[in-house]
């Protein structure tokens, strides 16, 4: 009998210092399985939630990838690097801006925005990365491209060294100088953090590097959930590369966090939900053309969204409704 691959949705913090990839290696161990996925990189010196994928959940990807992100971001007025990251090389340094200023490049950056990606970055023209590209001293020109920031909220704000006194710091105003922040932004796919602080800091007649970026959320998935949560560094202070530091995430955290694909996930992930009648399941199974008698459940399946098929409490695949035609997307193994 073939060997049935565990299917989960795993998330996992992938800590500073390590390539998303190098992620996979753990829940491949523990899983015992090659077939891992991730829905979204993180930059090596970011840490944060991946939302792993193993076995026929790797379907998942698109759906996943498509959801809004939410990360935490601290990042320093005055220098921009090549990378606009700690990792690159200084190349503007500008003045600082004033609060008001601050304040103002936020508000024009909420919304639906046009957004250049970083040149290093893993967007592609003719099939190859922009980072490979300028790496080999080649120009690259990014056009940009529509994103959605829903909200930008301040955290923390750090005033120039002249506001350092208590009365100082009485008398901050629109004037005072800002050093840097830590924002938490809720954005849309496709948004690069790194070129809205950017963004941020043009808009202010400055320069800025970030220099911690941390992935709360994806859609319904939080870092608190995560495998290796509680092992990350407190934020904005691993910064700095750990390639090839141990894991300190057991195997029994992974499998803790490993989530099979239950109805309330799947609601949580906007998928509607039908219930295969018991007599209907072989031929489900086995991909026979799908009638909607086949199902159970007092709500009309809709048009176009993907429809999470379940049986006996777990996921037998995803479908789409099309008029009265259905199709099927995937058929998940079933134990």
């Amino acid at each position: 009998m073939p060997k049935i691959e565990p299917q989960f949705i795993i998330p996992f913090a992938k800590p500073s210092g390590i390539t998303s990839f190098t992620s996979l290696w753990q829940v491949k161990h523990t899983l015992g399985t090659k077939k891992v996925g991730h829905t979204g990189t993180l930059d090596s010196f970011a840490d944060g939630l991946l939302v792993l994928l193993s076995g026929k959940l790797t379907k998942l990807v698109p759906y996943i990838t498509d959801f809004d992100k939410t990360y935490r971001v601290l990042f320093y007025f005055g220098k921009e690097t090549d990378t606009l990251d700690p990792e690159g090389t200084v190349i503007a340094e500008k003045p600082l801006p004033v609060y008001a200023d601050f304040i103002a490049a936020i508000r024009q950056l909420t919304g639906h925005i046009e957004q250049v990606p970083p040149v290093y970055s893993a967007v592609k023209q003719a099939g190859e990365r922009l980072s490979d590209k300028i790496r080999r001293g080649e120009t690259v020109t990014v056009p940009p491209r529509t994103v959605t920031i829903y909200s930008i909220d301040i955290e923390e704000i750090f005033y120039a060294p002249e506001a350092d006194t208590d009365a100082e710091k009485s008398e901050i105003g629109a004037a005072q100088k800002v050093l840097g922040a830590v924002l938490c932004v809720r954005c849309s796919k496709g948004t690069y953090i790194r070129a809205l602080v950017r963004d941020i800091a043009h808009r202010c007649g400055s320069a800025a590097y970030v220099y911690g970026l941390r992935r709360t959320a994806v859609g319904p998935f939080t870092l608190e959930q995560a495998a290796g949560f509680s092992a990350l560094q407190p934020f904005g202070s691993a910064a700095v590369s750990t390639e090839g530091a141990p894991y300190s995430v057991t195997d029994e955290e992974v499998k803790r966090a490993a989530l099979p694909l239950n109805e309330e996930i799947a609601g949580a992930m906007h998928f509607q939900i039908a219930v295969l009648q018991e007599k209907y399941y072989a031929a489900f199974m086995n991909g026979k053309p799908i009638n909607g008698y086949w199902f159970t459940g007092t709500q009309p399946l809709s048009d176009g969204g993907p429809i999470a098929v379940f049986y006996q409490g777990s996921c037998t695949g995803l479908i789409i409704k099309n008029g009265n035609r259905f199709h099927y997307e995937t058929v998940f193994n079933q134990s």
